[in-house]
C-alpha cells in the first residue's frame, strides 16, 4: 500500500475555512490518498508569498488572487491557478457604533445604506471633518471590489471622499476599537464579532450587493499544479466532497464545532455557530454557499468581474488579455475531473 501523499495547506482563520477542517475531520483527504496538514497563517499577504515560495504546497485565497498572480500585478511573478471555488458571499460591511448612529439606522441594502453614508459624508465635509476610513483585508480581493462598487454606485467616490486601507481579517475589530477606522468590509465572523463585543453593527452583507459572488479558491501555483498533477486533482476532489458535506442539513452546526475545537479563530464560539447556520432567513447573515449545484466550479464569469474591476481600479492596465488569462487561472476542465472523482455522495468518513 503506498503512502499517503504529504501537503501543507495554508489557511486563514476564517469562518469559511471550514471546508478544509471538514476534509481533515470527515476523512476526506485521507480517502484520496493524502497526508494534509494545515497551517494557518496571519494575513493574506503571508500567505501568499509562502505559496510562492514553496513553503505551502496549496492554499485558501481569495478568488482574484490567482488572477493577479497570472498577470504579475502582486509583484511576485510566480503565477497561481485555482480549480476550485471553496466559498461564495461571507462578507459584511460593518461600521462603528458612533458612525452607525449618524446614519440611522437605514435597511439592510445597498440603495438606502449608500444614501445614507452619502449624506453623512457631505455633513462631514461641509463641517471640514476628516474622511471617513473603511477598511478591507487585500488590494486584490472581493471584499476591495465589493466595498467599491458599493461606495461609487452610492455615489461616493472611493478614492477621494473615503479613506481605503487594508488590515488583516483578525485585526479588524482592534482597528475599530480604537478609532483608526470608521467601518470595514470583512469575512465572517467578524462583522458579527463587533456587535457581540459591543463596538459595531453591521450595515449590509454583501451577499445584497452581488449574490453568489466568488469568495475563496483553492490556490496552487502553476509549477506545483505541473509537477504533482495527481496530487492536485485529488486535493481537489477531497475538497468537492468536503464542500458537498457543508451543504447537508444541520452539518454546519458540526463544521462550526470543528472551528471552536480547533481554537484558531479568535471570535466568540457564538460568531461561529451564527456564521455557519444554514437558514437564510436573515438578511445580515453571510449566507455562505460550500458546495451546491455547480458552485464550486470557479466561474469564468466571476473571473471576468474581477479582471474588470482591476481595470476600473487602476491595478493593472487597459490591455490585459482577460480571456486568456481567465482561462490560465479558473482551470473548469480539472475541475471537471475532480468532480467526476470525488464520491457522488458525500457521507463523512468518520462519525
Amino acid at each position: 500500500m503506498s503512502c499517503p501523499t504529504p501537503i501543507k495547506l495554508g489557511l486563514l482563520p476564517l469562518a469559511d475555512a471550514a471546508p478544509l477542517f471538514v476534509a481533515r475531520e470527515c476523512g476526506y483527504f485521507a480517502g484520496q490518498g493524502l497526508d494534509v496538514s494545515l497551517s494557518v497563517e496571519a494575513s493574506w499577504a503571508g500567505l501568499r508569498d509562502k505559496l510562492a515560495a514553496g513553503m505551502l504546497d496549496a492554499a485558501q485565497l481569495l478568488a482574484p488572487m490567482p488572477l493577479a498572480a497570472q498577470l504579475g500585478v502582486d509583484r511576485l511573478g510566480v503565477p497561481f491557478e485555482t480549480a476550485l471555488t471553496l466559498s461564495r458571499n461571507g462578507n459584511a460591511i460593518t461600521v462603528s457604533n458612533a458612525l452607525h448612529r449618524r446614519l440611522d439606522g437605514p435597511a439592510p441594502e445597498p440603495i438606502a445604506t449608500g444614501a445614507a453614508l452619502k449624506r453623512v459624508i457631505d455633513e462631514d465635509r461641509a463641517a471640514g471633518r476628516p474622511l471617513r476610513s473603511f477598511a478591507h483585508v487585500f488590494p486584490f480581493s472581493s471584499h476591495h471590489y465589493l466595498l467599491r462598487d458599493w461606495l461609487a454606485d452610492s455615489g461616493i467616490d472611493p478614492d477621494r471622499d473615503v479613506k481605503l486601507v487594508v488590515v488583516p481579517p483578525p485585526l479588524v475589530l482592534n482597528a475599530l476599537r480604537d478609532g483608526r477606522i470608521d467601518g470595514y468590509c470583512v469575512g465572517a465572523p467578524w462583522g458579527y464579532a463587533a456587535e457581540v463585543e459591543g463596538i459595531g453593527q453591521r450595515l449590509l452583507a454583501t451577499h445584497t450587493i452581488r449574490p453568489g459572488c466568488a469568495e475563496k479558491v483553492l490556490g496552487v501555483t502553476g509549477d506545483w499544479a505541473k509537477r504533482q498533477p495527481d496530487a492536485h486533482l485529488a486535493l481537489v476532489a477531497a475538497l468537492i466532497e468536503a464542500g458537498r458535506w457543508l451543504e447537508q442539513p444541520g452539518n454546519r452546526a458540526a463544521a462550526a464545532q470543528m472551528l471552536i475545537d480547533a481554537k484558531l479563530v479568535g471570535a466568540p464560539d457564538e460568531c461561529l455557530r451564527y456564521a455557519l447556520r444554514d437558514d437564510h432567513d436573515d438578511l445580515l447573515s453571510p449566507q455562505f454557499i460550500f458546495g451546491a449545484g455547480e458552485m464550486l466550479s470557479p466561474h469564468h464569469d466571476d473571473a471576468r468581474w474581477f479582471l474588470r474591476q482591476m481595470q476600473r481600479w487602476g491595478q493593472t492596465g487597459d490591455a490585459v488579455d482577460i480571456e486568456g488569462t481567465v482561462l490560465a487561472s479558473y482551470r473548469l476542465q480539472l475541475h471537471d475531473q475532480a468532480s467526476s472523482r470525488a464520491t457522488s455522495v458525500a457521507t463523512p468518513l468518520l462519525q
